[in-house]
């Protein structure tokens, strides 16, 4: 917890108050410092005081370094001299009580005072913590009222923070809510099924901007109060725009090479299989069926010992097929696909026809 030091001044005929106050043990978040009055009133400042003037008077002299808060201690016939200015003081205490709980209001004012602070604090701490993250961040209520939005996403929309507030996915969006078609899955929608989910749900949403159309990969949670009811969301969405462009260009990559492509992941499951390769072994239906370790274990036989070549990250080998309908041979090149931090992320498969004199078929002619 943030521990803050609070500036006490006592103004008081009654030195007995000042004594009792002094008896107040730790509390939590709190460092107590008993001052003179000549002393600056810099920080976290609580003056008591049985004039009301001068209670009013040091919150008025509050500044940008410094809290000032004030307690008025005054006996029956001295509350009329609050004339309706109760408001500009934090508290009032009567001049004659028990100790005790004359502790207990001090206590209390204390605590008000962390309270603050610590609001202040935490608020702080969130919005620039969001604002310090690269992605486009955002609270909104039940209604889809934006709360608040990061520097991110004020940036991304080409509005200001101010303008985000109170206002909705369609005014933030530019989008008319004519022009939504059913099914295609936006914001609101998505928020919808957070509410319904409760809990913190994954989606691919795509949006168009003034900067053009945009890929999301968005997390949106549900937030509770402390009664446990939903009170809204909040999410986060990370721009794949460029990613999922790089995926659809690797792809179309794959797809065009003339010989057979398959490529897994880390775990040898499939990831792309390209139409030479379906053709070669009359693959049908999703690449997910294609498990490339069971046919290279059950229907390949090896016909050479492996080529391993450790500073390229491959394994080269020659297999002749189990299979009737596949009555020739295969050079199988399995490359490693490696990250920036040398770690294998998956594998590039290559299984080459070869002809009856070991020569690879399909190969480009020579043009020299």
């Amino acid at each position: 917890m943030n521990t803050i030091r609070i500036n006490v001044f006592c103004n008081l005929s009654n030195k007995g108050i000042e004594d009792v106050l002094k008896t107040v043990g730790k509390i939590e978040g709190a460092e107590l410092k008993f001052c003179d009055m000549i002393d600056d009133a810099v920080g976290f400042c609580l003056l008591i005081t049985e004039s009301v003037d001068e209670a009013m008077g040091f919150r008025g002299a509050a500044s940008s370094k410094s809290r000032i808060y004030s307690v008025y201690i005054c006996n029956s016939q001295d509350s009329q001299a609050l004339n309706n200015r109760s408001d500009f003081v934090d508290d009032i205490w009567p001049l004659n009580e028990n100790a005790n709980v004359t502790k207990s209001r001090f206590k209390k004012t204390i605590r008000n005072i962390v309270n603050e602070h610590n609001a202040w604090f935490f608020k702080n701490l969130y919005f620039t913590a969001l604002d310090s993250i690269p992605e486009m961040s955002w609270c909104k209520d039940l209604k889809g009222r934006h709360h608040y939005v990061n520097k991110a996403f004020s940036e991304t929309v080409h509005k200001s923070k101010e303008e985000c507030e109170d206002r909705d996915h369609y005014y933030i969006w530019n989008v008319k809510k004519e022009d939504h078609v059913p099914g295609d899955l936006v914001c609101v929608d998505s928020e919808e099924l957070v509410l319904k989910e409760l809990r913190t749900l994954k989606l691919d949403e795509t949006l168009s901007t003034e900067d053009g159309m945009v890929k999301l990969a968005t997390y949106k949670s549900p937030v509770y109060n402390e009664f446990g009811d939903v009170i809204g969301t909040i999410g986060i969405a990370h721009d794949v725009t460029e990613f999922a462009n790089a995926q659809r260009e690797n792809t179309l990559l794959v797809e065009s090479v003339p010989f057979p492509v398959v490529v897994v992941d880390a775990n040898w499951k499939t990831v792309l299989i390209n139409g030479t390769m379906r053709r070669l072994l009359n693959l049908e239906g999703p690449i997910e069926r294609f498990d490339y370790l069971t046919w290279k274990k059950y229907f390949l036989t090896p016909v050479s010992e492996p080529v391993v070549n450790d500073e390229f990250h491959f394994v080269n080998q020659i297999f002749s097929a189990n299979d009737n309908r596949v009555n020739f041979q295969f050079q199988i090149n399995e490359q490693d696909i490696t990250d920036v931090f040398g770690s294998v992320t998956g594998h590039i498969i290559i299984p080459r026809k070869l002809g009856p004199k070991g020569e690879i078929l399909g190969k480009p002619a020579n043009i020299n």
